[in-house]
C-alpha cells in the first residue's frame, strides 16, 4: 500500500477546530489504569507501550461527542498499537480478559502499516491498516510518516460517525450503527510483545 495524500474525493470536512479550543489531558499514572498484560512507559508527556495485550484507559471521565488529537510514533514497521473511543469502563481482575471488552464495545482507530489481518496472518487489509477505524472502516491510503517520526491524529466522534484525519489528510470515515455506544472512555492499545508506540500531546475539544 503506497503512501500518499488522500484523494480529492476524500476532501477535508472535519469541523474546523482551532488549536486552541482544545484542552490537553495529562498522559500520566495517576489518571489512567492498565487492564490486560504488559503497560506503558511514562516519560516527560510521553506514554510507550511495552508487552502486551492490554488496554490503557482514561479513568477520569466518559466522552460523548467530541475531537480529539494525539501524536503517535512507531519505533518498527511491524509495531502495532490503537486508540480506542467510547470503551467501557475496564476491570483489573484478570489479565487475559479484563481489556477484551474495549474491543468489542468500544472503536479503535487503528495504527499497524502493514495492515496485518488476524484472521490470515496476510498483509495490506485496509480494514486493519493505520487510519481506519478497525474492522469498520477502511484507511483509503497509507498517510503515516516513516518509521521513528511522530504522526498526529485528529478523531472526530460525533453520534454514530467517526471521521479520522492521519497528518492532516482524511484517512478514513464510518457512519451508521455498529452497535458500539456513543458515550465511553479513552484508551490507548498495547498490542504485544516487541511493539513499542510512543504517545505524546493529547487533547480534546468536547461537542457536547
Amino acid at each position: 500500500m503506497a503512501r500518499g495524500t488522500a484523494t480529492e474525493e476524500m476532501g477535508r470536512d472535519l469541523l474546523d477546530v482551532r488549536e486552541d479550543d482544545y484542552e490537553p489531558v495529562a498522559l500520566d499514572p495517576e489518571h489512567w489504569q492498565m487492564a490486560g498484560h504488559g503497560g506503558f512507559h511514562f516519560l516527560e508527556g510521553e506514554a510507550e507501550s511495552d508487552g502486551g495485550p492490554g488496554i490503557l484507559w482514561y479513568t477520569r471521565e466518559e466522552l460523548g461527542d467530541f475531537v480529539l488529537k494525539i501524536d503517535w510514533r512507531a519505533r518498527s514497521a511491524t509495531d502495532n498499537s490503537g486508540v480506542f473511543l467510547r470503551i467501557p469502563a475496564l476491570g483489573t481482575g484478570n489479565p487475559d480478559k479484563d481489556w477484551k471488552p474495549a474491543v468489542d464495545l468500544g472503536y479503535e482507530v487503528q495504527i499497524d502499516d502493514r495492515g496485518r489481518s488476524p484472521e490470515t496472518g496476510g498483509e495490506g487489509d485496509s480494514f486493519r491498516t493505520t487510519g481506519a477505524v478497525y474492522g469498520l472502516a477502511a484507511a483509503g491510503q497509507l498517510l503515516s510518516r516513516p518509521v521513528g517520526q511522530w504522526n498526529t491524529f485528529e478523531i472526530e466522534a460525533r453520534g454514530n460517525s467517526v471521521t479520522v484525519f492521519l497528518n492532516g489528510e482524511r484517512a478514513s470515515h464510518f457512519s451508521g450503527d455498529s452497535g458500539r455506544k456513543t458515550r465511553g472512555y479513552l484508551g490507548l492499545q498495547n498490542h504485544s510483545p516487541g511493539s513499542r508506540v510512543a504517545f505524546r500531546n493529547l487533547r480534546i475539544k468536547r461537542l457536547q
